[in-house]
């Protein structure tokens, strides 16, 4: 099997609101044209498809362009340092340019992304998602003297580039786009493939509070300088819905503790209690009387939490 497919299939979930792929697909609308550049297995293409999407594909890996022809309209295996995009299209125009872990595996990303702009249509956008080298795992490992490239992730042994969050707003300036709209995909230290040993404390909560430490990736939609797309984004901002969703998300767990506690400490207390009270024979009617209530107060406390 190709080491390609091994590296960037993607097992994809749509209720991943931390994932890059997952909020790509959120920029695109249903029934759109897209192409997907750099696109692997097509995995994200396969999801766009189920949305009514017809898609087209560049893909460097042959037995990974071979996996994802099921699903698209057309695979063209190539590689996008060399690749003349508006020959091999045609002047075919599309609604979405996926561009999502490809840029900075590029010699020269300024220019591919300048070429994307004669495929995009007139009221068409790009997704660009792209690694954070100053994640904290990465700052806290070069403290450590290490700087040792992964399989994977944000020190991938084929990235030719990288990018803090300064260096994506470079990169659009330089190819002539704009961004409309900007997410994060976040990772906590310990969760990435970057591993720290016995960092101090307090320089970890140091390093935590600034800006982007634990940004993994950033996910940017964007368009050509000039787009009517930019003064009239066509989606809702994703920040918004992310932001809103990880509220509910944290609401919810904090929610499940109480639940949790209530099943496993307070009910079980009251319960062995009764039964003592039972099994002994002994009717205290007061005592029995107040049990119950408490048990009832309880009950329908879970109840209504389960509910809400």
């Amino acid at each position: 099997m190709s080491s390609v497919i091994s590296r960037y299939t993607a097992d994809l979930n749509l209720r991943g609101v931390n994932d890059a792929h997952i909020l790509a697909i959120g920029r695109v609308p249903a029934n759109s044209r897209v192409l997907d550049l750099g696109m692997a297995d097509g995995s994200v293409a396969a999801m766009l498809k189920d949305m009514g999407c017809r898609v087209w594909g560049v893909e460097i890996d042959e037995v990974a362009a071979e996996a994802a022809r099921p699903v698209c309209k057309e695979v063209v295996v190539a590689d996008l340092n060399t690749l003349d995009l508006a020959r091999r299209f045609e002047g075919r125009r599309f609604d979405v340019i996926l561009m999502l872990d490809i840029l900075e595996h590029l010699s020269d990303p300024v220019a591919v992304l300048k070429s994307v702009k004669s495929v995009v249509a007139e009221s068409g956008w790009g997704v660009i998602s792209l690694p954070n080298v100053a994640h904290i795992s990465l700052r806290l490992s070069l403290l450590e003297g290490h700087f040792s490239y992964t399989d994977v992730g944000l020190l991938d042994r084929t990235h030719l580039r990288f990018f803090d969050r300064a260096g994506v707003d470079d990169l659009l300036r330089q190819a002539g786009w704009e961004m409309f709209d900007m997410v994060r995909v976040t990772r906590q230290l310990g969760t990435t493939e970057v591993h720290v040993d016995d960092a101090d404390p307090e320089l970890v909560r140091q390093l935590e509070s600034e800006p982007e430490a634990l940004t993994y990736q950033f996910v940017v939609s964007a368009a050509p300088l000039g787009s009517a797309v930019l003064r009239h984004p066509p989606v809702l901002p994703a920040a918004v819905a992310q932001s809103a969703f990880m509220e509910v998300q944290a609401h919810v767990a904090k929610l499940e503790e109480e639940v949790r506690k209530l099943r496993l400490m307070q009910l079980p207390d009251l319960v062995e209690q009764l039964a003592a009270i039972r099994a002994s024979g002994i009717v205290r009617r007061g005592h029995l009387k107040h049990l119950l209530a408490a048990l009832r107060e309880n009950s329908e406390r879970l109840s209504d939490r389960l509910s809400g």
